[in-house]
């Protein structure tokens, strides 16, 4: 259990940050890993996991459209932030536990609902937590904390995914269900209730109505305007921003849809897809530091490029594996093990890097609403991608779509030149 006061002191910040993350990650990778698995062994098509998968990811490339919401309406009892992320955990909670109550492997679509609702909570819970740390980070911090929250999030994926699935290869999947909701649960009662938020710097304590709504206004125009200077006067890096987080970042198929098919359509059993999560989560945490760490050292730009090409080696060597046209002929689960580990790392040193770059382009007058339309956008990649790989698997098999994918990440590399830092304003 964590001291109220943990906000107070730089350990606490990074343990309350990385659990809050690590909340974020469990039922994430539940629902892409373990989920998606699970429906793959229940004989469901590729076209439907693609669906499924890009649902995951939808609320996460539209959160910017709620996100000021967030620093807008502010809970001032009982913390502005705190309130958005227990509110959000709580609806998190309940939406996952509705899965409990019917078969699933069956009705896909009222699957799909479901986690397209419980991922807009998760989405809000993240805008709230980002919010909450610009707030009480400093500067000086932001960068080590940054590390271990994303890290954390990793972490978390395996505990949703792996841990799920050693719980189903034991028990049957139907108990990995209380699993997640057990792990989540323990996070809201014991880490996001009992933090202590600073108060908010300004404090209407008493206003009429037309006030409150004279101040609506005023912070509204305020924002808008901030906002306006943040993306349109500081340079082309951040409008070049916006074009860039909508192209792919890397080769992106092993990541995905087809990543977990693969597992099931090679033959692999639940301990084993558990398996490689797991190595795969602390290859991919080991490169997002390390990624980013090298960076700091060499541009955050040209290392960002160095890493999308790196993602593209495991892709394709991947597909000029497979001999037939159809199916998995000439992939055998050892390799499969050992480029999906290589990718993870890879894919790794991508998040930890991309970060930094948007980070760049972002003023810090409107950081939680603009940082959020370049992650919101970021996210919608996974969305697009998931539907086109999936479709495009079924029609014309696994090697044309890890060639096409591979091809695909190099586009971006053309707007890295653009993507400057944004210019002081004075």
């Amino acid at each position: 259990m964590l001291p109220k006061n943990v906000l107070k002191t730089k350990r606490g910040r990074l343990l309350a940050f990385s659990l809050l993350y690590l909340s974020e990650g469990i039922p994430f990778g539940f629902s892409a890993i373990a989920l998606a698995t699970h429906l793959r062994m229940s004989g469901v098509g590729l076209t439907e996991i693609g669906l499924f998968t890009a649902s995951l990811y939808a609320p996460w490339g539209l959160k910017w459209a709620w996100a000021p919401l967030v620093d807008l309406i502010e809970f001032k009892r009982f913390g502005a932030k705190r309130t958005w992320i227990a509110g959000a955990q709580a609806a998190m909670i309940g939406t996952l536990g509705v899965v409990v109550f019917f078969d699933y492997s069956t009705n896909i679509q009222l699957l799909t609902t479901l986690i397209i609702i419980h991922n807009i909570f998760a989405a809000t819970q993240d805008v709230a937590i980002d919010a909450l740390a610009i707030k009480v980070l400093p500067e000086h911090e932001r960068g080590l904390a940054n590390g271990f929250m994303f890290g954390s999030s990793y972490l978390g994926q395996a505990i949703g995914g792996s841990g799920a699935l050693l719980i189903a290869g034991k028990f049957g999947f139907a108990l990995s269900f209380p699993f997640v909701l057990l792990m989540l649960i323990l996070i809201l009662v014991f880490v996001t209730l009992r933090l202590q938020e600073p108060p908010s710097e300004t404090v209407n304590k008493t206003a009429s109505h037309e006030s409150v709504l004279n101040e609506i206004l005023k912070t509204l125009k305020q924002f808008f305007k901030e906002l306006y200077q943040g993306f349109f006067q500081s340079g082309p890096g951040p409008v070049a921003g916006v074009i860039f987080s909508l192209l792919p970042f890397g080769a992106l198929a092993l990541g995905l849809v087809l990543g977990s098919a693969l597992q099931v359509d090679l033959g692999m059993t639940e301990n084993q897809i558990a398996k490689l999560t797991m190595l795969g989560t602390i290859f991919a945490a080991t490169g997002c530091v390390l990624g980013g760490w090298i960076s700091d050292k060499i541009g955050h730009r040209k290392a960002l490029g160095f890493w999308y090409v790196l993602t593209t080696i495991p892709t394709f060597f991947l597909a000029r594996q497979f001999t037939g046209i159809e199916g998995t002929v000439g992939v055998t689960i050892e390799l499969f093990f050992y480029v999906s580990i290589a990718y993870s790392f890879t894919s790794g040193l991508v998040q930890g890097t991309s970060t930094a770059v948007f980070m760049d382009l972002t003023s810090p007058a409107v950081a939680a609403t603009q940082f959020t339309g370049y992650m919101a956008l970021h996210n919608f990649v996974y969305t697009y991608s998931s539907l086109w790989q999936g479709k495009y698997a079924d029609l014309h098999g696994y090697a044309k779509v890890l060639f096409l994918d591979g091809w695909i990440a190099f586009v971006p590399l053309l707007l890295l030149p653009f993507l400057k830092p944004r210019k002081q304003s004075e």
